[in-house]
């Protein structure tokens, strides 16, 4: 198996497992680089599990692929995603009271106005 289609696998049950994280897998050819992005930053910083599951996978990865180059990231790093080559949980819209809609509920309503749904966009005083 290609370290790509490893990484691929493994964050793709990271997702599924931590839902409520941003995911995004890029990677560089040039440097034998896979960098991969979690987002926010908050989540893992008290999630021991997530850390526990991230350790894991960077181990059987190194382990795997000794001469490649694997690299966690969050928000403010010095590094950044150019071209992801995965998106995993950007799908999802979040609104304030923290409610997830799926994509599909997002894109109902997003058709039934393409076809001449009715919204009223005024505001109460």
């Amino acid at each position: 198996m290609k370290a790509q289609d490893f990484l691929i696998e493994k964050l793709r049950e990271l997702s599924s497992k931590y839902e409520d994280v941003k995911i995004r897998y890029e990677y560089r050819a040039n440097t034998q680089s896979h960098i991969i992005e979690i987002i926010p930053l908050s989540f893992f910083d008290k999630n021991a599990e997530y850390l526990l599951d991230e350790t894991n996978i960077e181990r059987l990865f190194e382990e795997l692929y000794p001469s490649e180059n694997i690299v966690f990231i969050s928000e403010g790093s010095l590094i950044e995603i150019r071209k992801a080559d995965l998106e995993l949980g950007y799908n999802k819209l979040v609104f304030d009271n923290d409610k997830l809609i799926p994509e599909y509920e997002v894109l109902e309503y997003t058709n039934l106005l393409e076809l001449g749904g009715y919204c009223n966009y005024a505001l109460a005083a």
